[in-house]
């Protein structure tokens, strides 16, 4: 049942999606790229935060949102912004649903996948199946290309496949990757 609740809430929270042409019209929980967390919490509340899983790169820094946003769709929510940005402007999100199988992560996803293919134009999509950088899970991954080759901007539907002895919870992430965050996240996050 509460898979049922949580497809038709995502659902619903895509429709704002209908007229989008840029990657800043996309909402995860009311935020989007270029949205200001000041808009939704003091610098303070932002401050306190702050992710305790950074990336190596320090270019951009990972603030917990679910700490002062109420959540209506999903279990995590994060939202990153450029080092020293005292704007906080938003420059990726993430947001992830725990699941208990594969297979209910698959229909979830392909559920989402389809409901956004019927309101966007993507430029390519891709699925793929990788190890985790950590070897500690199966990431399934589906990016859906918004720009041409070679843009690597992106909504990205993973079903991240975590071993049980991992230490991690299974998740439905979505994100919202524009181009600048992307190739960070492909060439310097972890350097």
């Amino acid at each position: 049942m509460r898979m049922l609740i949580a497809i038709l809430a995502l659902i619903f929270s895509f429709l704002s999606w209908t007229k989008a042409d840029d990657i800043r019209d996309f909402e995860i929980e009311g935020l989007s790229i270029g949205d200001s967390l000041l808009n939704f919490a003091s610098e303070k509340k932002i401050k306190s935060s702050i992710s305790s899983n950074q990336y190596t790169n320090d270019k951009y820094i990972i603030y917990m949102a679910d700490k002062f946003i109420d959540l209506m769709n999903y279990d995590f929510l994060a939202a990153t912004v450029k080092k020293n940005d005292n704007r906080y402007i938003i420059t990726s999100l993430k947001g992830a649903i725990f699941y208990k199988n594969l297979d209910e992560c698959i229909k979830l996803r392909s559920e989402i996948r389809n409901f956004i293919e019927e309101i966007i134009i993507f430029n390519d999509i891709e699925e793929t199946s990788y190890d985790s950088q950590d070897g500690l899970g199966v990431i399934h991954a589906l990016q859906m290309y918004l720009k041409p080759y070679p843009s690597v901007e992106a909504i990205v539907l993973n079903c991240n496949d975590y071993f049980e002895n991992s230490g991690y919870q299974k998740d439905l992430s979505v994100s919202v990757n524009p181009e600048d965050y992307a190739y960070f996240l492909i060439n310097e996050a972890y350097k």
